[in-house]
């Protein structure tokens, strides 16, 4: 692999390609999927498969330790690979069998009974996803994001298969369970079979030293882990425990679609960028060029979609997933705007990682959660529209407390910050004008609206990168090459 600057550019953006392809076709199944499910299920059952996996979403974040994260930073060597796998191995066991045990309890906290079999079928991956970190990790430490596409749209079509035809036979919540828990056992056997020839299967050969460095860097990085998914997701908590399922319904199926095109991408995105500043951890300026490089390319997709997924959300409820799911539509204009301004903040945590420094993520989440929770428990007395609302002004204020600490730490200039993140704020400008705008002339129907926005917003878009921000426009266009350009 070239290590220069526009090599290691090229890379990231092949492996960005690669797990978008990958994100849109796992998506694009999921999607298709929730649509079915939407008008198949109530939002009362939607609400309790929600509160079940956002307790096994916990768990999962620490399943393997933060093992797999230590793959990626440590020297690569067998043994350490093999002592990754018993620890992740074990310690997916033991949360698997708690979960079991605890299904009773947890549904009784909730006051929702019915979650106590959900949680107990989801309780597999817990253990599927321990047993599928290693390989995984494996394969992103060297940079093999090709090969890695196919995992999660083996995950998706399983998880959708199942869901579909459980539902269809009218196991309502259960269907999801047990789609859930089907795709994550074929995510962990792919990847698996994608390592086979270099396999850490003999976890009997393992070397205390590298247990404890692997530990030592997994340790901070799963508890960082933990910390954002609780941020991510507290709000799910709350809803479930003050409004109950069908409030819970409702704002999930709000979640679902800027979880599906935006967030998600910065979570592929995630494990592209932090191998990749792995491998100039120790050369400041070129780290501290990659990472704006990010900032700038993160917040403009994020910016421009958050905003025209806003302007589009009293349209798309309705066409998509049905007319009974209209109480939707606003927390879905709020929603977009918080993962519109998450984008702003995207990338800080990986380079902490890649520095070694996991522990200025966790110092910075607890902070957050701190301040969140009171928050959204304040703003739950206005049910979901107040919770969406609280989301999206808590992550415009975290965002920028974000981008201050990583500029001190990585001697970023906030000039240099402020004008990586410009072109985003002023393309989405030009997205809401433009959306608005058509919004303002006779109504063509939901379809046509979506498509006319949609494609408005696309050329708007475009012709301010061209004719405003040529340079980007320009750099944006060299990643796409497959060869570097040849200097005149």
């Amino acid at each position: 692999m070239t290590n220069d600057g526009g090599g290691l550019a090229r890379v990231g953006f092949r492996g960005a390609i690669w797990q978008g392809i990958a994100l849109v076709s796992g998506k694009g199944i999921v999607l298709l999927t929730t649509i079915v499910l939407a008008r198949l299920l109530s939002p009362e059952q939607y609400g309790l498969v929600a509160a079940a996996l956002v307790l096994m979403a916990y768990m999962e974040t620490v399943a393997d330790a933060g093992v797999a994260q230590a793959l990626v930073y440590l020297p690569a060597s067998a043994v350490t690979a093999r002592s990754a796998l018993l620890v992740s191995v074990v310690l997916g066991a033991v949360l698997a069998v708690l979960a079991i045990l605890a299904a009773p309890w947890i549904g009784e906290l909730f006051q929702l009974p019915e979650v106590a079999p959900l949680v107990r079928v989801l309780a597999i991956s817990l253990l599927a996803t321990a047993l599928g970190a290693v390989p995984e990790a494996l394969l992103r430490r060297d940079l093999e994001f090709k090969k890695l596409a196919v995992a999660p749209v083996l995950r998706a079509f399983t998880t959708g298969t199942v869901s579909l035809i459980l539902a269809f036979a009218g196991y309502g919540a259960f269907s999801l369970a047990a789609g859930t828990a089907s795709g994550s056992v074929a995510y962990a056997i792919a990847c698996w079979f994608l390592v086979r020839h270099s396999a850490p299967w003999q976890i009997w050969r393992v070397a205390g030293d590298a247990i404890r460095a692997t530990i030592k860097f997994g340790l901070p990085v799963a508890g960082s882990n933990l910390l954002a998914r609780l941020i991510f997701d507290v709000d799910y908590l709350i809803i479930a425990a003050v409004l109950g399922a069908q409030a819970l319904g409702f704002y999930t199926l709000a979640f679902r679609l800027p979880e599906a095109l935006i967030i998600n991408v910065f979570f592929v995105l995630s494990t592209v960028l932090f191998p990749l500043y792995t491998q100039v951890q120790d050369q400041p300026g070129r780290l501290r060029d990659g990472y704006l490089r990010g900032v700038r390319i993160q917040a403009l997709y994020g910016m421009t979609a958050g905003v025209g997924l806003a302007v589009l959300a009293p349209v798309v409820v309705p066409l998509v997933f049905g007319p009974k799911w209209i109480d939707s539509v606003i927390p879905l204009v709020f929603l977009s705007l918080y993962a519109a301004a998450r984008s702003l903040g995207a990338g800080a945590n990986d380079v902490y990682k890649a520095i070694g420094r996991p522990g200025i993520s966790i110092a910075f989440s607890s902070v957050r959660l701190a301040v969140l929770v009171p928050v959204l428990l304040f703003a739950a007395q206005w049910g979901i529209i107040g919770v969406a609302l609280a989301q999206m002004a808590a992550a415009v204020f975290f965002a920028f407390g974000m981008q201050a600490v990583a500029a001190r730490v990585l001697g970023v200039a906030p000039k240099a910050l402020l004008q990586a993140v410009f072109p985003a704020l002023a393309c989405s400008v030009i997205v809401a004008i433009t959306g608005l705008g058509i919004f303002l002339l006779p109504y063509l129907g939901g379809l046509p609206t979506a498509v006319l926005v949609v494609a408005a917003a696309i050329g708007a878009v475009y012709a301010t990168l061209r004719f405003c921000f040529t340079a980007l426009h320009d750099e944006l266009l060299v990643l796409l090459r497959r060869k570097r350009p040849q200097p005149a």
